[in-house]
């Protein structure tokens, strides 16, 4: 008896992985730009090529078959692979990566970072940009895990256990911010803790998935606001919502304008180094001519609040 071959066509296994993700056939359809016959033609082909069953079809919507599901997941690794290997050959004959993914930090000003970008596509077509935020320990979350090329305005030195590197591109100073009309505000002298953990405070939530979250800010008031980055954080301030820490620079021309009054605390925000970093096993054009760039002379002082 000979042995049966299965020659699995790849387009196939994208259709399966189109299905799952945009929850029907139409979906699917939709995505890859096709009629939504064309992707039931493709899941009928790939069922008699393997003599499988991928869909229960009993119901209003087809649902996988834990067969089914067994030959997407199983088809998503080797999609990763190609895809991996393709990117490869595009590295390997331009030296440009096909894409570089940025993970900035909530204290970057991303109209700042976003200002460049003309500069960069001037430079190369062939590399595809996609650019993200994090908080807390997430930029270095983001550049272990392997979710993200390049971390910009990441605190601290980064986890142990090397594999990376990193420049410190900015010292970050804050200042302990309330709203004019906040009751704080009314304070004479030095804030002590007591006042200032009986008010809600503000603080901005750490993105990270797997690494310890960072300690900093008014954790321990009794009332606390999670806001996701550093403008949010101010508007809640300015409104009188809430008082915490902003950057030093940021909070000075809103207490120039009476909007907010820097207060003097028992414990203050220490200042933060941010930095940029990269993995050492990247080397692409793409990532070089971002790191080039981010550090040119007095540029940080454009891109930091």
């Amino acid at each position: 008896m000979s042995r049966r071959l299965f020659k699995i066509p790849l387009e196939s296994l994208n259709v399966l992985d189109a299905i799952d993700r945009y929850g029907s056939f139409a979906g699917a359809a939709q995505h890859l730009c096709v009629v939504t016959s064309s992707v039931t033609h493709s899941v009928k082909t790939l069922e008699e090529i393997l003599g499988i069953t991928l869909f229960d079809r009993s119901g209003r919507r087809a649902h996988f078959t834990a067969e089914g599901r067994t030959i997407l997941e199983r088809g998503r690794q080797l999609l990763a692979q190609v895809g991996e290997f393709n990117d490869g050959l595009q590295l390997l004959a331009t030296g440009w990566e096909p894409r570089l993914r940025i993970a900035a930090d909530h204290v970057v000003r991303m109209e700042t970072l976003m200002s460049v970008l003309d500069e960069f596509y001037a430079t190369t077509s062939d590399t595809a940009l996609h650019i993200t935020q994090e908080a807390g320990s997430g930029c270095w979350d983001a550049l272990l895990s392997g979710r993200t090329d390049l971390i910009v305005g990441a605190p601290a030195e980064g986890p142990p256990g090397g594999g990376y590197e990193s420049i410190v591109m900015h010292e970050m100073r804050f200042v302990f911010a309330v709203a004019a009309s906040h009751p704080l505000a009314r304070v004479e002298g030095e804030v002590t803790n007591e006042m200032v953990q009986s008010h809600r405070s503000v603080v901005i939530s750490d993105t990270t998935l797997s690494l310890p979250r960072l300690r900093r800010g008014l954790l321990h008031n009794r009332d606390v606001l999670y806001v996701p980055n550093t403008m949010s954080k101010l508007q809640a301030i300015l409104q009188g919502t809430s008082c915490g820490f902003l950057p030093r620079d940021l909070a000075a021309a809103h207490v120039e304008a009476g909007a907010l009054k820097i207060l003097d605390v028992q414990i203050p925000h220490p200042p933060a180094e941010s930095r940029i970093a990269w993995r050492t096993d990247e080397d692409g054009k793409a990532l070089r001519w971002w790191i080039e760039r981010l550090t040119a002379p007095r540029f940080d002082e454009q891109l930091f609040y």
